[in-house]
């Protein structure tokens, strides 16, 4: 009798919790979506990046370029490293347009080959 006595209070009380009314906002808790000021390419450069997806040789802004091949990023966008022969190594994403524009780099300076352990 008393398990069953325990057993029905026990029901009683987790009823009661899920009953409750949840609160509803009454506006978005986000009004604008805001992003980083972006840059896109020329429409020349547009065709470079988007005509092959294989690494490939490319002149970008006037300067020699290797273009990595695509990739889709954790922002969830398609991007595509490109290795400069002089200035180093650069992201270009593509917007949900489709349009690409060169990422703002996250560190000041970042090279794979350093990064291998030597800490």
């Amino acid at each position: 009798m008393k398990i069953l006595s325990s057993l029905l209070l026990l029901g009683t009380l987790f009823q009661g919790c899920s009953s409750i009314d949840q609160p509803i906002a009454s506006r978005a808790l986000v009004e604008h979506e805001f992003g980083p000021d972006i840059v896109l390419l020329s429409s020349e450069q547009q065709l470079v990046f988007s005509k092959d997806r294989n690494t490939r040789k490319a002149q970008i802004n006037g300067k020699q370029a290797e273009l990595g091949q695509v990739f889709f990023a954790a922002s969830g966008k398609i991007c595509r490293k490109v290795q400069f022969l002089v200035d180093g190594q650069r992201v270009y994403c593509k917007t949900d347009k489709g349009s690409w524009y060169a990422v703002s780099p996250v560190l000041a300076s970042y090279n794979e080959a350093d990064a291998g352990g030597n800490q």
